[in-house]
């Protein structure tokens, strides 16, 4: 009988503070692909990932997407978080960022079912809209 083995999807593992410091040193997106052997796909991961994290905050992403010089930036998730106008916020925790998230960066607890939402008003105030239920 023959044993067949098969191969999932690999996760690799990136030194945060490698990354950081190249983003830091103002290293474009191109350099980072080079230098850290990754596809454009994955660097957009990267960001989320980081932004998610609290290692990177929405003026280091828009201070990334000015050093594309108009070129295309849509692999940073900054052109999102402005165009949303809509925080999500941990019904645990009570952490709040403008991307959606099931599992929560702060306190690592899953939030369905937990999560509020909260639209922008033109005055910086927010107001609760609802719980959602995902």
């Amino acid at each position: 009988m023959k044993r067949v083995l098969t191969v999932t999807k690999t996760t690799r593992v990136l030194k945060i503070r490698d990354l950081l410091a190249d983003m830091q040193a103002g290293i474009s997106d191109e350099d980072l692909l080079d230098r850290h052997n990754l596809r454009w796909e994955q660097l957009e991961k990267v960001y989320s990932k980081l932004y998610y994290g609290g290692f990177l905050s929405q003026e280091d992403l828009s201070w990334r997407v000015e050093l594309r010089n108009g070129r295309d930036a849509s692999h940073i998730p900054f052109t999102e978080l402005e165009a949303s106008g809509t925080l999500y916020q941990c019904g645990i925790c009570g952490f709040v960022s403008p991307l959606h998230f099931s599992t929560c960066p702060r306190c690592r607890e899953i939030n369905l079912r937990r999560l509020t939402t909260r639209v922008l008003n033109s005055a910086t105030s927010s107001q609760v809209v609802h719980q959602s239920a995902y």
